[in-house]
């Protein structure tokens, strides 16, 4: 939601995709953002379903892939999360390259990508990678967005790299400030 409206404040054309653009409770809070009404439209598309972003992200020049499957209580981590993220991320990269005008994309990794291992670093650089072993071993609370997050940035940097795509990371350890829809969003209720 930040996002969309920081863009729409800078006045770029935004073409979001959603689950469903039809369910208001979910989507008005976008669309009664400022400029949202000439600047915005919203797309369905679905991580889980292969080729659903490739109509939103025709004539795109920037891409920024923010969401991700969160149940930290799922009974089948392995195909309700992991999969779907390593799946859904290379399914953007394959739109973005359908596309044909797309100059970068951005990718909103996690801190859990790069420092769940048994001893933290003090620093961590660009090839360092969360434990995966030590993850699956422990399987600590959040386990599953660990792999499905490390398991989906590395899918992605070998397939920007075999088809040169402008693709970048950005890794947050932690996503704070006031909600814009009017309630909790989906994500922080895990």
């Amino acid at each position: 939601s930040w996002l969309v409206m920081r863009l729409l404040e800078r006045g770029y054309t935004v073409r979001a995709t959603v689950r469903d653009p039809t369910n208001q409770k979910k989507v008005k809070h976008l669309l009664d953002l400022p400029k949202a009404e000439t600047h915005l439209t919203l797309w369905k598309a679905d991580l889980a379903d292969e080729g659903s972003f490739d109509e939103a992200i025709q004539g795109c020049t920037g891409v920024f892939h923010v969401a991700t499957p969160m149940d930290f209580e799922s009974k089948d981590p392995e195909n309700e999360v992991i999969k779907p993220t390593i799946n859904g991320m290379l399914d953007i990269m394959k739109a973005c390259l359908k596309a044909k005008t797309v100059r970068r994309l951005v990718f909103t990794s996690s801190a859990g990508s790069v420092n769940v291992e048994e001893t933290q670093k003090p620093v961590y650089y660009d090839d360092d990678w969360s434990d995966m072993d030590f993850v699956l071993a422990k399987k600590m609370t959040g386990w599953m967005y660990f792999v499905s997050k490390t398991l989906a940035e590395q899918a992605a940097w070998k397939y920007a790299k075999e088809n040169n795509i402008d693709f970048i990371t950005i890794i947050p350890t932690l996503v704070i400030g006031p909600f814009l829809m009017p309630s909790m969003p989906p994500s922080l209720i895990t």
